[in-house]
């Protein structure tokens, strides 16, 4: 699948803006499957990231998709309640 983006690094309030501006510019290119299998670390920060890239898809007629999300990851956005949000 050519349209996945892997998401790598970290996801933190300290990458933030630069993980964010990156996934809506790979959204704009028409990648709409993230892949969270090389993320090294992240916080609650990274839930906001997926939250906000897929307001913006969906505001470019696009669905996002998230594969390979770290088991943390899912447990926080179970905790949050918005565990339907972020899944493939």
């Amino acid at each position: 699948m050519s349209n996945i983006y892997p998401v790598s690094g970290e996801v933190t309030i300290a990458t933030a803006t630069v993980q964010l501006a990156e996934a809506i510019a790979v959204l704009e290119k028409g990648n709409d499957v993230f892949d969270f299998s090389a993320l090294r670390g992240l916080d609650s920060t990274a839930l906001a990231l997926i939250l906000a890239c897929r307001r913006e898809a969906e505001r470019m007629g696009k669905q996002l998709h998230c594969i390979n999300l770290p088991e943390n990851l899912e447990n926080l956005a179970a905790l949050y309640g918005v565990e339907n949000y972020i899944s493939a």
